[in-house]
């Protein structure tokens, strides 16, 4: 299927200090196009993970895809119980094609 969001690399910026401190998640360290504002605490771990999964999302979108495609190839012997199923559902998710999308 055809991808629509904006392509990687995404990258991402704090903008602290400030009275409504937030990750920028933006397409490159140009901050050219800003994808997406994280309210955040500042110094939290956590806000600073959710910002680099965020970040990943596009480079894991590709690994998922190519590895959905190399399914086909494998024998039932090779592929963990349900993989391909967990795999179908979650692109489902990124294509919008489930209620919980």
């Amino acid at each position: 299927m055809e991808t629509k969001h904006t392509p990687g690399p995404w990258t991402y910026y704090a903008d602290v200090p400030s009275t409504d401190p937030k990750w920028h998640i933006v397409t490159n360290e140009s901050r050219l196009r800003v994808l997406a504002n994280v309210h955040i605490e500042p110094d939290s771990e956590m806000d600073s993970a959710n910002a680099r999964l965020i970040c990943a999302a596009p480079d894991m979108l590709k690994v998922l895809q190519e590895l959905r495609e190399s399914a086909e190839y494998w024998s039932e012997y090779d592929v963990p119980c349900g993989i391909v199923e967990r795999m179908d559902a979650a692109l489902a998710k990124v294509y919008g094609m489930t209620a919980n999308a």
